[in-house]
């Protein structure tokens, strides 16, 4: 029994870092966390190897059908993660309906909790079928002007530029989604959990989805820690003593760690495990929502938290190439500057105007068109912290995302109010 338990507990806890991994692997805020590594090392080095083992095994067929395979999986719509989810909500909830749920009721665990736990199951099932099959915000025709009024074009991190998959102009926030086939207003990111792109229409379900699964796993973890404290209380159990069989010393379960983890493994294997496992699922979730709600009232999006480290980089490289065009202005100033004061010395020293001719060299070769040498000849450090563009406050941000399509409304008669924003826009 201890040994299944032990192998259940290994198989979960591979589980979890396989979910972590997938979840928080291309994360910029983990990237000096061994995370990174290990989605490399699912997404690209486990891929290779194993497309190298088939060339060498299978020859050039196994080769193409692996390739077909990481395709479908990986490239193209798959609903095989849904499944999943499906699979450990229904498993979860099972698991608690049949070992945790017959306890109750229990001093200060009322039987109510049933039915709770059943409505938040529910809720959450309800959320996460909304996120999975509402439309993310899909650009057509008919809506890329009211997408292009509320998020125009800053010309910096977006610049003004047609979709080269789909033809039309591609607003600000959006993005074309090689998986789903089109392009999507306010994309956040491609979620594999709910098969689909979280957009500017699907976010709130998507924020919904988040809340309640985090919340449905940390009920359960206090559910599940209380049903076994209270019916040990109740059994008496804290007070039980055992015999060690080596040395014949009486030992009480509540003095030893040790003894009460292997009596709630031998006792409430089944309670432990689900407790154990929806507990760590807590832990993962709320840091994903954090993470979330943090990025959403800040202004920002998952691509944009990307994207502002290449604008950084862009910006930087400019005004690199700047400075060095300023500086060697400058060098090239101060070089004509001292010939022409070398011409001036060579005039007799009485000759009318010399003075003024060696004060204006001398001056010219301190300072060239009024100005100091930059940074004394060295190269400007350029650091600048970009600020997300569509940041508008976190209630408004907030709001965006909750009520798409008022503001979507309000965009378009604003625009509509000012004669439009361009030809292109219109």
């Amino acid at each position: 029994m201890a040994l299944d338990l032990l192998v259940l507990g290994a198989g979960l806890a591979l589980l979890l870092l396989l979910i972590a991994t997938l979840l928080f692997g291309q994360n910029p805020l983990l990237a000096r966390t061994p995370l990174p590594r290990l989605h490399r090392l699912l997404t690209q080095a486990a891929p290779s190897a194993a497309a190298a083992a088939a060339r060498r095994l299978g020859g050039r067929r196994a080769s193409s059908a692996l390739a077909v395979a990481s395709q479908l999986c990986c490239e193209r719509s798959n609903p095989s993660v849904q499944v999943l989810f499906l699979v450990l909500l229904v498993g979860c909830y099972t698991l608690y309906f049949r070992t945790v749920f017959p306890m109750l009721p229990l001093p200060g665990l009322p039987a109510w909790h049933k039915y709770t736990g059943t409505a938040s199951a529910l809720l959450c099932l309800a959320f996460f079928l909304a996120a999975g099959f509402a439309d993310p915000g899909t650009i057509t025709p008919a809506t890329a002007a009211a997408h292009a009024a509320l998020y125009p074009p800053d010309g910096l991190w977006y610049p003004e530029k047609d979709c080269r998959t789909c033809g039309l102009p591609r607003p600000a926030r959006s993005k074309h989604c090689r998986v789903c086939g089109r392009c999507i207003a306010r994309i956040d990111h491609h979620c594999i959990w709910i098969n689909r792109c979280v957009g500017l229409m699907n976010m709130r379900y998507f924020l919904g989805f988040l809340l309640s699964t985090t919340a449905v796993c940390l009920y359960g973890l206090i559910l599940g820690a209380q049903a076994i404290w209270r019916d040990m209380a109740l059994q008496g159990t804290w007070h039980t003593a055992f015999q060690l069989p080596d040395s014949g010393r009486l030992v009480y379960l509540s003095d030893s760690r040790r003894f009460t983890l292997r009596y709630i493994i031998a006792v409430y294997g089944p309670q432990a495990a689900a407790t154990f496992f929806v507990g760590c699922c807590a832990f993962i979730l709320l840091g994903f929502t954090s993470f979330q709600l943090t990025l959403l009232l800040s202004g920002l999006t998952t691509v944009e938290l990307h994207r502002r480290k290449e604008v950084q980089l862009e910006l930087g490289e400019a005004a690199a190439r700047q400075a060095e065009e300023e500086e060697a202005a400058w060098l090239m100033a101060r070089v004509d500057a001292a010939l022409a004061g070398s011409r001036a010395a060579c005039t007799p020293t009485d000759g009318p105007g010399s003075a003024d001719a060696r004060d204006t060299a001398s001056s010219a070769s301190a300072t060239v068109g009024g100005q100091a040498p930059p940074c004394g000849g060295q190269r400007r450090q350029v650091k600048q912290r970009l600020a997300p563009p569509f940041d508008r406050g976190a209630w408004r941000n907030l709001s965006e995302v909750l009520f798409p399509h008022y503001h979507l409304r309000q965009a378009a008669a604003a625009a509509a109010r000012e004669g439009g924003g361009g030809k292109k826009w219109a």
